[in-house]
């Protein structure tokens, strides 16, 4: 499952290392590994997403007037808008629940006060377009694979 956060640290520039630690599980009362590792559950859920739309737009609609590139297209963007806000969703919740610990989302100064945030909301945001990033690329894959089941959408997107 490792290899699974390993794709989602290619975009680490974008959501931060402090909060990529915390996907790692990294937890600052034992400073270790020693919670959860988030990233395969994200994706897991990313990976169902993406395969219900994918299903939903090969099987369901198999409409001969929604067969088009175009609405292929529509399918894998709205896959990645979901996904993106299912990630959002996900961070924030467990920001709300102070699931997140205090060394990975402050720098303190000598006296213990708070001088800088290492996370933010956009890294809420930046982990968000990552998994949308990720999911349409899943969404392109599983696409290859739907399609032949498919009656009127086979050669959508091509």
């Amino acid at each position: 499952m490792e290899f699974i956060g390993r794709i989602y640290c290619v975009f680490e520039s974008l959501f931060g290392q402090q909060l990529g630690e915390y996907l790692w599980g990294y937890n600052c009362e034992t400073d270790d590994y020693t919670n959860p590792v988030l990233f395969p559950r994200i994706a897991l859920w990313t990976l169902l997403i993406s395969v219900l739309i994918g299903v939903l737009y090969y099987y369901v609609i198999n409409s001969a007037r929604f067969h088009r590139w175009w609405s292929w297209l529509i399918m894998m963007c709205f896959n990645g808008v979901l996904c993106f806000f299912f990630a959002y969703w996900w961070i924030k919740e467990d920001f709300k629940d102070n699931l997140i610990g205090d060394c990975l989302l402050y720098l303190r100064n000598e006296s213990g006060d708070i001088a800088d945030y290492y996370i933010t909301d956009s890294s809420f945001w930046g982990f968000s377009l990552t998994n949308a990033i990720l999911s349409i690329a899943v969404f392109f894959l599983l696409s290859m694979l739907l399609k032949w089941g498919s009656v009127n959408c086979r050669k959508s997107p091509f």
